[in-house]
């Protein structure tokens, strides 16, 4: 990842995805609203590399694991990925996701005192607006009806 970020901001707990995604090590997934444009443009590959491309540990890769996370104020760049509705539908027509998304169809959210925080991995949610009344995770792309809090199937997303 470029581009004079050296403190890489993440989103959500540091985990790893064998049940579904088939993806043992462990990661952080780096949160968008907060990264620099690459060259002050949208680059679709550039944005779908932020959100899939984890930060991870594993055997010659940050092998002795993640040092401790540390909470600094950041600028808002944006308020989601640039390619969030290309990633909703793609994670939509993907078997692996298909199957992590049955999984929590119809579970409750919990509700932090600020909003909804997503039942897979806990992401905080309260800063995610709604739209047409469903949350979307931006971790792995569940959907949270924003009223109930309830775990949504997966849709894809209207063009």
């Amino acid at each position: 990842m470029p581009y004079g970020v050296r403190d890489w901001p993440i989103i959500g707990p540091q985990h790893n995805d064998k049940h579904c995604l088939d993806f043992e090590h462990t990661h952080y997934h780096l949160d968008a609203r907060f990264m620099p444009s690459w060259h002050g443009h949208h680059c679709e590959w550039y944005w779908s590399h932020v959100a899939v491309s984890p930060m991870q540990a594993k055997r010659g890769l940050n092998a002795g694991g993640f040092p401790p996370v540390v909470w600094k104020r950041r600028e808002c760049k944006r308020l989601e990925n640039p390619q969030t509705d290309a990633l909703f539908k793609r994670a939509a027509e993907s078997k692996t996701f298909q199957c992590l998304h049955a999984d929590y169809v119809g579970r409750q959210a919990k509700h932090d005192g600020r909003g909804w925080v997503c039942p897979h991995r806990s992401v905080p949610l309260a800063d995610h607006a709604p739209v047409d009344g469903v949350i979307r995770c931006p971790l792995h792309f569940m959907r949270i009806d924003a009223s109930t809090g309830k775990v949504l199937a997966s849709e894809v997303p209207s063009q």
